[in-house]
């Protein structure tokens, strides 16, 4: 969770040697526990790190090696340390000692650019090989560590947040319109820019060089669907996928510090923080989970949702969890959260889930956390409902087949007769929706964007193309893939990333592990939904770990964040007061973004029914702080 940073001369002219000061000062945030900065006549490199693995402790970054002219910068956990040792000939008493940031720059030694290839685990880092005079950069396979740069004619500068380019006086800021036209329809997007023109981010499993007068990005790395896997029996594919998903978790608490995890209630988290909590006390240690809950005296006009407390209580008696921190939204204010993300991330961000989650940050400082673990992502593949399995039973009339897993004979999900027929029935005749595309254009309404700026960018098509897209409709195994390494998923770890950072925390995801993922995809599919249960291969793996109640639990009834509506309602007087002034702005514009009679239905609105207008009141208070940005594009 390190912040790295630097710039690279491509003319050999030489650099300003104040501009990696000036990235540093203005990254310098939060309480980090080093920083440093190297650099020569071509390159600076610079390193503000926040030590996690035990390994990181005595960590000094930007590092050299006088020896190969090596140097390396890097925000990285390499998980495959054994296996890499073996074959670089690392001792285990030196693998012991030896942080990620050189196990890394020896892989380099070994194979160059194909270095990437044989890693495992979320990493960032630059390498600059100055008998070479080249730099290299490299993102994990999943994009769990941001880095974003700018190719400038002259320069090439890189940083893990944004704020570092826009500091430098090589860069003007501009906006990049096709990013805000997507932020604005809560698009899912697929390309790797930023709200800046001009400042990109390097993709998921892609590597970078730059070298005298030219930068080559690479794809080292592609998830695709892997050749089927034959196994005896669906034992043998429950066994392995145990062994995989524990060995996920058990890399991502390899901390020096205590380790917390996210617990709902629901599938993804309690089987995360129930595998976490069975290898912590092997080592005698505890998890600390975090689980968002409504507040105890309940209000009745905001509190519609019930939380998922029982099932949270269940998983932590089954799994001997006794820290368990409950956070609610009593005391959140939404345009206070906005204020802080912007004031950190200097841009407009993707992704709301930070904005209503920053309160869990206080609760891991208190107990000395720097690893939170979160299930995100499960929903996207490892343990999607799968329900496209049934479907292509239908579309190959495979209908006996269909009819003994849905009625589940002899099996604990075993169902009458009638009640078969009748689910056999509207799998293979229930009818499609008259009208899609006009029921997506209703959804479009909410987003409170005026026809006429509808009009004038296309958004009606733009908007229905991308609801229209395969990150919305799974299919198949081809449509997981796409889903989650579509950007949007991405948008949320990066800057949940940013934000715990601030606090020496670091989130890391079990559900994002390459020999995972590929396990599963290359499963039988009727391992992936069966006897009429989703994550079913998810769910048999978890056998003895979990309470059969919440491994086999079909329903969930609470939402990730129960009582959101009060993060709104908390703050109704800063936000009508500030739409209030808007809506007489509002009216000088010619061509404004938001619409006049959303906002003043908005205003008069009791104060409990503001949540159903989240998108416009999330989207004006990121959007206000950068109106010379944005220019005539958003009324201000």
């Amino acid at each position: 969770m390190s912040t790295i940073f630097g710039i690279f001369d491509k003319t050999g002219q030489g650099l300003d040697k104040s501009w990696i000061e000036i990235m540093k000062k203005d990254l310098l945030h939060g309480n980090p526990d080093t920083t440093g900065v190297w650099q020569n006549q071509q390159t600076a490199l610079g390193n503000i790190s926040i030590f996690n693995t035990p390994e990181s402790l005595h960590e000094i970054l930007p590092f050299k090696d006088n020896e190969s002219g090596l140097v390396i910068c890097s925000d990285s956990r390499i998980d495959n340390r054994s296996d890499l040792a073996g074959r670089l000939n690392i001792d285990q008493a030196e693998l012991k000692m030896m942080p990620d940031s050189k196990l890394i720059l020896r892989a380099w030694q070994k194979w160059g650019i194909e270095c990437t290839t044989n890693l495992r685990g979320d990493f960032a880092f630059a390498i600059y090989d100055e008998p070479h005079q080249r730099l290299f950069i490299a993102r994990d396979h999943f994009g769990m560590k941001p880095i974003f740069y700018f190719d400038h004619p002259e320069f090439f500068v890189f940083t893990s947040e944004l704020r570092g380019i826009l500091v430098l006086p090589l860069f003007e800021k501009k906006l990049n319109l096709e990013w805000f036209l997507d932020f604005l329809l809560n698009a899912s997007r697929k390309k790797f820019d930023t709200f800046y023109e001009g400042i990109y981010s390097i993709p998921p499993g892609h590597q970078l060089v730059a070298q005298h007068g030219s930068v080559t990005l690479q794809k080292y790395w592609e998830l695709t669907v892997p050749d089927r896997l034959f196994y005896k029996n669906n034992e043998d594919y429950i066994e392995q996928y145990k062994a995989l998903f524990s060995a996920s978790v058990k890399n991502r608490i390899r901390s020096a510090y205590p380790v917390g995890s996210e617990l709902s209630g629901g599938l993804d988290s309690s089987s995360i923080a129930a595998v976490a909590q069975k290898f912590l006390v092997a080592g005698n240690k505890e998890l600390h989970v975090f689980s968002r809950v409504l507040p105890e005296k309940r209000n009745l006009d905001l509190d519609d949702n019930d939380d998922e407390s029982p099932e949270i209580k269940l998983v932590c008696d089954f799994c001997g969890i006794n820290n368990i921190h409950r956070v609610t939204m009593e005391d959140q204010k939404i345009t206070e959260n906005i204020r802080q993300i912007i004031q950190v991330n200097q841009s407009p961000f993707m992704n709301n889930y930070a904005a209503y989650n920053l309160n869990a940050h206080d609760y891991a400082k208190a107990g000395g956390v720097r690893t939170i673990l979160s299930g995100h992502g499960g929903d996207q593949l490892l343990s999607n409902p799968a329900w496209f399995v049934y479907k292509d039973y239908v579309s190959q009339h495979q209908y006996l087949k269909l009819f003994n897993d849905v009625s589940a004979k002899g099996t604990m999900h075993e169902i009458g007769l009638l009640r078969a027929l009748l689910i056999m029935y509207r799998l293979c005749f229930k009818g499609k929706s008259a009208d899609k595309k006009s029921n997506h254009l209703k959804k479009m309404d909410k987003l409170g964007i005026t026809k006429n700026f509808i009009q004038e960018h296309g958004l009606n098509e733009k908007y229905l193309k991308n609801r229209e897209a395969d990150y919305y409709a799974i299919k198949s195994n081809h449509n997981l893939i796409t889903k989650i390494t579509s950007r949007h998923l991405n948008d949320r770890i990066e800057i949940t990333r940013l934000m715990a950072a601030q606090e020496n925390i670091e989130f890391r995801y079990p559900l994002f592990d390459v020999d995972l993922i590929l396990f599963y995809l290359a499963t039988p599919d009727e391992l992936k939904y069966k006897f009429r249960q989703g994550r079913y291969l998810h769910r048999s793996a978890l056998e003895g770990e979990l309470p059969p109640a919440i491994q086999w639990r079909s329903d969930k009834h609470g939402t990730i964040n129960p009582g959101l509506a009060r993060i709104f309602a908390n703050d109704a007087s800063t936000i009508k007061t500030t739409f209030n002034h808007f809506l007489k702005e509002l009216q000088k514009q010619n061509t404004p973004v938001f619409d006049e009679k959303m906002i003043e239905k908005l205003i008069f609105e009791p104060d409990e029914k503001l949540f159903g207008y989240k998108s416009v009141i999330n989207k004006y208070y990121q959007l206000i702080s950068f109106e010379k940005i944005i220019e005539n594009k958003f009324a201000v």
